[in-house]
């Protein structure tokens, strides 16, 4: 990769580091599915004046802000308002080999035994990680992580589907799409949510902005052109950059605790990761082609 390409690798690991940690901060004061919705609505706002009406595709960009915006990002960061954000940024990585698993459905892939080896190996790493003591009492929260990192691989698919689309555009319009629902789900489960929203002092207003603009906008929009322009083996491993970031960012930011159960699974689950990561999927051959 050229230097260029690779400190815009290091860039997008680095933001998505700090990103756990500032929407961690965040729902610390406003409850995670306000803020969620704010988020996408602060996203549209800024993306939708400057992308065309994505016609023929609206009613799929709905079907996928369900998916991404409220089963993924709503209940990951719910899953946050109750849980450290290390382990979150740990877990959340099964979305990687949930997304190979339902390649081999969908798009032929065959995962191989190596892919599989790496798939197992996320799990086993995850299962010793809710064996760890200190989650005894966190099943719920870390259960819904897992759901979250399903639901963003269920997402990769749909908007695989979508075919060439801006990014922007995607991201404006499924946030635009994503807005009511989430408003809907804090009105009916958080009382007060509105009045917390006012509460809200600059420091959760300042790690908002980040999410959005840096995140939602720099971040994605980095990441998309790498995949663009170049090698995907190249680029996707500087993403498990991003969780070794959180962790360690939430050891000094938040004083979260560590054992030898969540760092041995959390190393498992980057080893297995990194193994899905690295192994191109090869395509099974059909009736009819070469």
């Amino acid at each position: 990769m050229p230097l260029k390409a690779m400190l815009m690798a290091l860039s997008v690991a680095v933001i998505w580091g700090i990103n756990m940690l500032t929407v961690k901060g965040a729902v610390a004061e406003i409850p995670p599915f306000m803020l969620t919705a704010i988020r996408f609505a602060a996203v549209a706002i800024l993306l939708i004046p400057f992308t065309r009406v994505p016609r023929g595709r609206m009613g799929r960009l709905a079907i996928i802000s369900v998916t991404f915006g409220s089963l993924h990002f709503g209940v990951l960061f719910f899953a946050l308002s109750m849980i450290d954000a290390g382990p979150v940024a740990i877990i959340v990585l099964l979305g990687v080999p949930f997304s190979s698993m339902l390649a081999t459905y969908f798009f032929n892939d065959r995962l191989g035994w190596k892919r599989l080896s790496g798939m197992s190996l996320a799990f086993v790493g995850v299962t010793i990680m809710f064996w760890d003591p200190t989650m005894t009492d966190l099943q719920l929260p870390l259960l819904l992580v897992v759901f979250a990192a399903f639901m963003w691989a269920v997402a990769n698919v749909m908007i695989k589907k979508l075919g060439d689309i801006d990014t922007f555009q995607l991201n404006g319009w499924m946030a635009l799409f994503a807005t009511p629902q989430l408003l809907i789900l804090s009105l009916a489960f958080e009382p007060g949510s509105v009045q917390a929203v006012f509460d809200a002092s600059w420091v959760a207003w300042a790690n908002l902005s980040f999410t959005v603009v840096m995140s939602s906008i720099v971040a994605y929009g980095f990441w998309y052109h790498l995949l663009k322009t170049q090698d995907v083996n190249a680029v996707v491993p500087w993403s498990l950059l991003a969780p070794v970031i959180s962790v360690l960012g939430s050891f000094v930011v938040f004083d979260e605790a560590f054992s030898m159960l969540k760092i041995i699974g959390g190393i498992v689950v980057l080893c297995g990761v990194t193994v899905i990561m690295l192994r191109k999927p090869v395509q099974r051959k059909t009736q009819g082609m070469d």
